[in-house]
């Protein structure tokens, strides 16, 4: 009898794995997938590509607002007047504000764009990597790094069934073409010395008036 309730027992524990199994949670690395489809390579020169073009709005901008800035102090002329220096320093205030806004609106643009491209990835590997889970029995796809995944075993990572899914989807790119996309000259960041020298060079002006 003893015998017969420790085999009935062992039957119950497999029908429960298996109920487990069935219907369960598959763990997804899509950084990875993300890698082998030369996607992550894509996003960064589509990003490059865009900070560059922004610099250059950015350092257009720069120049308008310092030529502006310029034309200011040239009118009040070598003696300014108290009211003139107060102009000057008003000036160069507003027009510091102004470009200061303009920057927070390309480093915005940049991030915008940033997440669009990485939600636009999910949602096409979605149904590619529930589709892998299926093929597992499972039916739930969580990713293994949001939220983080503390341990999981090998059997339930379908990210190479869903990589190998994705490329005969069509979603590999090119990464050597992706990498000619990207432009010889590299510029610095939104926040970085296009800013800096804006402010720096108006910041002239504001020490002139202070005079």
């Amino acid at each position: 009898m003893k015998t017969t309730l420790i085999a009935a027992l062992a039957f119950a524990a497999l029908a429960i794995t298996g109920n487990a199994q069935s219907g369960g949670v598959a763990v997804l690395d899509i950084d990875a997938v993300a890698r082998e489809l030369g996607v992550e390579e894509k996003v960064r020169v589509d990003l490059l590509n865009m900070q560059n073009s922004l610099n250059q709005e950015l350092q257009k901008t720069q120049s308008a607002l310092q030529n502006q800035m310029t034309g200011v102090e040239r009118a009040a002329g070598q003696n300014p007047t108290e009211e003139q220096r107060r102009q000057i320093v008003a000036t160069n205030q507003q027009l510091n504000s102004e470009f200061n806004r303009l920057k927070g609106q390309a480093q915005n643009t940049l991030a915008s764009e940033r997440v669009r491209l990485i939600n636009e990835f999910r949602i096409k590997l979605e149904p590619i990597a529930l589709e892998a889970a299926k093929a597992k029995n499972l039916e739930v796809v969580l990713m293994k790094v949001t939220p983080p995944v503390f341990a999981f075993a090998s059997a339930v990572d379908i990210t190479e069934e869903t990589t190998k899914l994705a490329r005969e989807a069509g979603m590999e790119v090119d990464i050597a073409a992706a990498a000619e996309q990207a432009r010889p000259t590299v510029a610095t960041p939104a926040e970085g010395k296009a800013g800096d020298k804006g402010e720096k060079e108006k910041g002239k002006g504001k020490e002139k008036g202070k005079e």
